[in-house]
């Protein structure tokens, strides 16, 4: 009724949205864009014939482009993330280090596309080349940055940075030495004597030893557990130790 007072503990329900699988751009909006890029891709290209390199037929874009093509489209571009890791040890007894990048590139109105990029001083170090700390972080911030603005309005397309390229003599990397953990000699002693009492022993022993121990020995002298092993076998042959 009209004179009825409204009820203001009923729940609103809310009107969820339509999903809708339309793109947000026409197919018309999209192709003026893609020759809009193709337009100031063969402009910078002209004016700028030293951002390119050519591999196998096929140019690829340096820094200085996509530097270019940022100021181009009023791009920000920052540092999101950045980390060391040693992998390994390089030919002459080096750290094989690498460094880890992550960029983010945004539009003024907002949209944003991240790229990442890598480089190791194996990769630096070729010939007579030494790889610096400073080269390596360098070309890894490179690649991210190259990587989060062709990600954004360069439609994926690759950076003469981020080509691995085979053409130069890559350096042989080697792992690092097994550093040997403390107390091992004095637990090689025990084993050998554990030997003497034969297969059966031995093996009890080896099961309760910890793990870097049996690791050390069977990485950098398995034939020195061969031996031990060969030892527990005879000492069962002549019936153990009494």
């Amino acid at each position: 009724m009209a004179n009825e007072p409204l009820d203001t503990t009923a729940a609103l329900v809310p009107v969820e949205p339509k999903a809708t699988p339309l793109p947000i751009f026409t197919g018309l909006e999209m192709s003026k864009a893609v020759t809009a890029y193709k337009d100031l891709q063969q402009t910078l290209d002209r004016a700028m014939p030293d951002s390119i390199m050519q591999l196998d037929g096929k140019p690829f874009r340096k820094k200085a482009y996509w530097k270019a093509i940022a100021v181009a489209f009023g791009l920000s571009v920052e540092v999101t993330e950045e980390r060391r890791e040693v992998c390994g040890e390089l030919a002459d007894g080096g750290d094989n280090y690498s460094y880890f990048v992550t960029y983010k590139a945004s539009t003024p109105s907002g949209r944003a596309a991240t790229g990442d990029g890598a480089c190791s001083a194996s990769e630096k170090q070729r010939g007579r080349m030494k790889a610096s700390e400073h080269n390596v972080r360098s070309h890894a911030h490179t690649r991210a940055c190259n990587r989060a603005i062709s990600n954004l309005v360069g439609f994926g397309e690759v950076s003469a940075e981020e080509i691995d390229r085979d053409d130069a003599p890559r350096p042989v990397l080697k792992p690092k030495a097994p550093v040997k953990p403390a107390g091992f000699d004095d637990w090689l002693d025990d084993m050998s004597a554990k030997a003497d009492e034969g297969e059966a022993p031995l093996k009890q022993a080896w099961t309760k030893s910890a793990a870097e121990y049996r690791r050390y020995l069977t990485s950098t002298a398995p034939e020195r557990w061969q031996a031990i092993k060969q030892q527990a076998t005879a000492a069962d042959a002549q019936g153990g130790v009494f």
